[in-house]
């Protein structure tokens, strides 16, 4: 497995609401921009279409409150793939760590992991800028 990381982003809000956000696939529509796929979920599973990789679903495999969410992908998909968005901090800001654990050939790899480093990083920032300018 090849983990694909973002870097570190600081969040102005508490792990609980972080996590209660992204453990609402509802949520996800708001990360995804309009250029990268579209996205019809429910709280617990969504279904995606994105560009690259096709439709697909992606459910909630496992999360722990406030420290981690485990998606995971299923249809016909070019490689295997999970998506973890780790969340450490307490108080009111948090940092917020995606991670895609993907199953790459070599040759695959080369082509699909720069773009798959760049979803994970810019659904890192929409969550910072949304969670952030979000009034509550």
């Amino acid at each position: 497995m090849t983990a694909i990381e973002s870097e570190s982003i600081q969040i102005s809000k508490s792990p609980q609401k972080v996590f209660n956000f992204l453990n609402d696939l509802r949520n996800y529509s708001k990360l995804i921009s309009p250029d990268v796929g579209t996205v019809q979920a429910e709280e617990r599973s969504a279904d995606l279409d994105v560009k690259g990789l096709g439709k697909f679903n992606i459910s909630i495999e496992e999360s722990r409150p406030n420290e981690y969410i485990r998606l995971l992908p299923s249809g016909k998909l070019p490689f295997s793939f999970n998506i973890e968005w780790r969340i450490t901090g307490s108080g009111e800001s948090c940092s917020v760590q995606g991670i895609i654990n993907a199953k790459l050939n070599p040759f695959i790899r080369m082509m699909a992991e720069p773009k798959l480093r760049s979803f994970v990083q810019d659904q890192g920032h929409l969550l910072k800028t949304y969670l952030e300018s979000e009034i509550e």
